[in-house]
């Protein structure tokens, strides 16, 4: 089975500009925050072109291999939880955390005070807290899909929609290192840009 052509061109692209390695892990800090959202735009993209696709994937191998049912139950179990926590979280970093550090980037570089119409809910650390939260959250199911799946250690009988979900959740895995970009500097940087802000 062949992979979706844009979902195939995203993966690449996210694979191109991964924080996985240490080149970027160090330049991350001095990037310009509008770098930074190109970056989770991507991985975002392939977020939600990928997952409904193994969703079906993975109900389709379900129906197919009742005998592997001793992994496959709890692999869905996990993996339900994942649409759910993202579908919520995707929109928080890129229509509130974005816009806000942006702004505060803008003012901190130009000089000026801390605009007083940036979040609904007076700082950032409360929606910082939930999104890391939400991060820990899918990166227990990360660790979850890999445990229950031994590895992603295909059975001895595999056909093509089997190998083609254990392939799906291996990228998943890859791409959801990207978190470590926003929990790592992105989240931080929004923390201390309006402490510095809020001393002027």
């Amino acid at each position: 089975m062949t992979a979706h052509p844009t979902v195939d061109r995203i993966r690449k692209d996210a694979d191109a500009i991964a924080f996985t390695n240490l080149e970027m892990a160090v330049t991350a800090p001095a990037m310009a925050v509008s770098d930074i959202r190109h970056i989770f735009a991507v991985h975002h993209d392939y977020l939600r072109q990928e997952m409904p696709r193994l969703a079906e994937r993975l109900a389709r191998v379900q129906k197919a291999h009742p005998q592997d049912a001793a992994v496959l139950t709890p692999l869905a179990e996990v993996y339900r939880s994942l649409p759910e926590e993202l579908d919520g979280h995707l929109p928080k970093e890129e229509q509130i955390l974005f816009p806000f550090v942006e702004q505060m980037e803008a003012a901190a570089t130009e000089h000026r005070p801390r605009p007083r119409t940036t979040l609904p809910f007076g700082t950032s650390e409360n929606p910082v807290r939930v999104m890391e939260h939400e991060h820990d959250s899918a990166g227990h199911a990360r660790v979850e899909i890999r445990r229950v799946t031994s590895n992603f250690t295909l059975p001895g009988h595999p056909c093509d929609t089997y190998r083609a979900l254990f392939a799906g959740l291996q990228g998943l895995e890859r791409d959801l290192h990207h978190i470590h970009l926003g929990n790592n500097i992105l989240f931080p940087r929004a923390l201390a840009l309006e402490a510095q802000q809020t001393e002027r």
